[in-house]
């Protein structure tokens, strides 16, 4: 399995995140307190970086498992995109979730 060098993936994740929940505003509604996109607080790169690196996040892949098992963030969870609820449900509480895909 090849992995992605966090450093390389970061800039993807930022917009995966905002790609995230936008495209899946209803489905994850009760899973966050944004009404809309716009409104997810903005990270930079550097940000989600020292984030990762201190443990202070849960990376999630939403490619399918296919693409996840060929690369993908070390430490990621795959949720691909379209998944049911209970996958959310079952991400650990506390921690700030940054979403990436491709």
């Amino acid at each position: 399995m090849r992995k992605i060098p966090i450093n390389v993936i970061l800039p993807l994740v930022v917009i995966g995140l905002m790609f995230m929940l936008g495209c899946q505003k209803a489905q994850l509604a009760e899973y966050k307190k944004f009404q809309n996109a716009d409104e997810v607080p903005r990270i930079t790169v550097n940000e989600a970086k020292k984030d990762y690196d201190t443990g202070n996040v849960v990376v999630v892949d939403s490619r399918p498992e296919a693409a996840f098992k060929n690369e993908h963030i070390t430490g990621a969870i795959n949720i691909p995109f379209g998944s049911p609820d209970d996958k959310f449900s079952a991400l650990p509480q506390g921690k700030k979730i940054i979403v990436y895909c491709d």
